[in-house]
């Protein structure tokens, strides 16, 4: 989306699973003419909201890629297909370990990246009292709703033959996620998510036969070598972080281990919001990602 940035301001930003391009769409004309919003021209972006290789209307890979690779190929986009010398990048769910792995990989064209979930393990594990209580409750959490992830790392083509022909089957395993992984402290599921915005994001992969290859997405990590920092390795592309507080699951870690595996140079804490930020919450999105593109 060329807005009235005029080609001037490049920002991709990368959804995750079990969302899709569409969870930005309550922020994606905010962002992109701020005008129309009463907000300043020039705090427009351009917008590049790809899906993820094998979700939605993304060409299906062959077998399971990751999210090291995707970052290369959403750089190769940028750069040489859309021609754009350097740019920004946000991301959250596996739109955070793709954009934390273009600040890794291709720093010398991402000039900072913003996420709304954290990525990378810093090497050598926790340090602190705080850092242990916080591994110790998010592999209890882990025990409690990760079984998906579980089966999906190991196993994605299992759940692909029960998916297969069953679109209530595969609505109903997006739906929990939605269910589980949302702020619901104050509203229901289905003012969070109306229906039919709930809907529209799993036709994008009932229809165009995701539901499989967007599994595989996950085995992808584990055959890219999983997301744990070698010794002296860092990502230093500075790196905005936004902390929706109603994440149930993925919360986000202490500070001090954040700094050990990044170089974080803004700190949100959000009041409210949960894993789909932008689409939970859009224009608590938009004014954190705006404010944090003015000094970028």
């Amino acid at each position: 989306v060329i807005g009235e940035a005029g080609g001037k301001r490049p920002l991709l930003i990368t959804h995750g699973w079990p969302g899709s391009h569409y969870e930005f769409w309550g922020a994606i004309e905010k962002l992109a003419f701020p005008s129309r919003f009463g907000g300043d021209p020039k705090d427009a972006f351009d917008l590049v909201v790809p899906s993820l290789p094998g979700f939605g209307f993304s060409s299906k890979p062959r077998k399971p890629i990751g999210q090291r690779t995707t970052a290369r190929l959403f750089n190769t986009l940028m750069t040489q297909v859309l021609g754009y010398p350097s740019y920004i990048a946000q991301g959250g769910d596996w739109g955070a370990m793709v954009t934390s792995w273009l600040g890794h990989d291709h720093g010398q064209t991402v000039r900072a990246i913003h996420l709304n979930m954290m990525a990378f393990r810093p090497f050598g594990g926790p340090q602190t009292p705080d850092e242990i209580a916080w591994l110790t409750r998010q592999g209890a959490m882990m025990d409690v709703m990760g079984a998906y992830f579980r089966l999906q790392a190991s196993k994605p083509q299992s759940l692909a033959w029960m998916g297969a022909g069953n679109p209530v089957g595969q609505a109903a395993w997006i739906a929990e996620r939605f269910h589980d992984w949302s702020d619901l402290r104050e509203k229901p599921l289905d003012a969070v998510h109306p229906k039919d915005r709930m809907l529209t994001n799993i036709m994008i992969y009932v229809m165009t036969g995701s539901f499989a290859t967007g599994a595989w997405y996950y085995r992808g990590l584990l055959e890219e070598g999983g997301i744990a920092f070698k010794e002296g390795e860092r990502c230093e592309t500075p790196t905005a972080f936004a902390n929706f507080p109603g994440e149930p699951l993925y919360t986000a870690p202490p500070r001090t281990w954040a700094d050990r595996a990044y170089n974080i140079t803004r700190w949100t804490e959000m009041p409210r919001g949960g894993h789909f930020a932008a689409m939970e919450e859009p224009d608590l999105f938009v004014a954190d990602v705006r404010d944090w593109g003015k000094g970028v």
